[in-house]
């Protein structure tokens, strides 16, 4: 049975969730083969006033803005540009700067692909999945994923915008990895899936590499897995801190220099 490398799922927004225009926005529940377990109404239940996406804001534009903010102030650029937003998750053979890049796992919030070393990632194939990119999201990215990626892939966009949602999550009460957080928000991973980790990754890729047909699939459906809680994560967090952050955008008028 020949294994597609890369996978494209289509994704849903949650029922009943709604944009000023009347129509449902494209925010999914759901990344994986299998069906990602995301409790109803969690995003909702939370809504504060919000923005809305904007399609124009070209590349030059969001960097800008993505400068003048801290790296944990990240989060306030997430409604205007969560429509050109990129989620990235990558697996790893170690811990270390130079352990190779296994897999990457990118979404645009509607589609999730997963590029396999070997076979489909490259630099020209990221390039094409982060082309009209104007923010990235991640889980320990700061720390993690964008310095391999920077180092495997030099000149691609690693330089926009980036929401660090181990970071934003912590000033929400979040703490903890990633799976952690999904048992504490009641999400579900297919049993298949509960209890693996990053050390259960890199044995499934030596167990690929030595001729297990089930590993790769395996490990492919672990990765989307990361990056649908990263869809749904990037909704949880930025509705909490915006409740509790001023709705007006003041925050962008550069401050006057005191003497």
């Amino acid at each position: 049975m020949k294994l597609e490398a890369s996978i494209d799922v289509a994704t849903q927004a949650p029922p009943g969730e709604t944009t000023p225009t009347g129509e449902a926005p494209p925010r999914p529940q759901c990344v994986l083969g299998e069906r990602f377990l995301a409790p109803p109404g969690e995003a909702a239940s939370e809504s504060a006033p919000r923005s809305g996406p904007r399609a124009d804001v070209d590349l030059q534009e969001a960097k800008a803005l993505g400068r003048l903010l801290k790296p944990w102030e990240q989060w306030r650029l997430y409604d205007e540009l969560r429509d050109r937003a990129r989620y990235l998750d990558i697996e790893t053979l170690g811990l270390a700067l130079d352990d190779p890049i296994t897999l990457v796992g990118v979404s645009d919030g509607r589609y999730t692909s997963v590029l396999v070393s070997g076979r489909d990632l490259s630099a020209r194939r990221l390039a094409a999945e982060l082309s009209g990119a104007r923010l990235l999201v991640t889980f320990c990215g700061t720390s993690f994923d964008l310095p391999r990626l920077r180092r495997a892939f030099p000149g691609l966009p690693w330089d926009l915008p980036h929401l660090d949602l181990a970071v934003a999550g912590r000033h929400v009460g979040l703490r903890g990895g990633l799976k952690s957080i999904e048992r504490r928000l009641g999400w579900q991973r297919p049993g298949e899936l509960a209890g693996l980790d990053g050390k259960e990754a890199i044995r499934l890729w030596r167990a690929h590499q030595a001729g297990d047909r089930q590993a790769l699939p395996k490990l492919v459906r672990y990765c989307r897995a990361d990056v649908g809680t990263l869809v749904n994560l990037a909704e949880v967090v930025s509705r909490r801190l915006a409740g509790r952050a001023p709705s007006d955008q003041s925050w962008l008028v550069p401050r006057p220099q005191t003497a």
